[in-house]
């Protein structure tokens, strides 16, 4: 017999009589205590064995769930180090362009700074040149009074200023 025995073999075993043998009646007890125990015995293993089993399910589900966990800690730092990669970028790409810009607002502020120096420089000139004609016009018009005072003809119609 190379099975192991099942609670039916134990109780379906029959002994041949002997004379001097033992007590039939506590074999009999004892057999069937045996396959009592026996059955049991296997009731035990099959719910043993029905427990290793969704045990054994956990673990699969629980290894597949460590790999799917594995695999989307890494797809997450693998995203936020593209999103930090792409913040970098856009960041370095706003400062290189608010640098652009400050450089050419600082460009134009002394194109006009130059402009307005031009200007007031211009506006100088002018001032000088209004003050020269000016000048020049007060004293046309003072010897003119002078030369109309002294010859007595201050004020005509007639009287030519060049």
């Amino acid at each position: 017999m190379s099975e192991l025995l099942t609670a039916r073999d134990v109780e379906s075993m029959r002994f041949s009589r002997a004379m001097r043998g033992y007590s039939a009646t506590e074999v009999d007890r004892f057999l069937d205590q045996v396959a009592e125990d026996i059955q049991k015995y296997c009731v035990q293993y099959a719910d043993l064995e029905r427990y290793a089993a969704r045990l054994e399910d956990k673990i699969r589900e629980h290894e597949e769930l460590k790999e799917t966990l594995s695999g989307t800690l890494v797809m997450a730092q693998e995203s936020a180090k593209a999103k930090a990669e792409a913040a970098d970028a856009e960041a370095k790409s706003i400062i290189d362009s608010a640098k652009s810009r400050a450089e050419r607002i600082v460009q134009e502020a002394e194109a006009d700074r130059e402009r307005v120096r031009r200007d007031i420089d211009r506006l100088r000139n002018l001032r000088q040149e209004f003050e020269a004609d000016f000048r020049a016009l007060l004293s046309r018009f003072s010897s003119l009074m002078e030369r109309g005072v002294g010859a007595g003809e201050a004020g005509t119609k007639d009287d030519d200023p060049s």
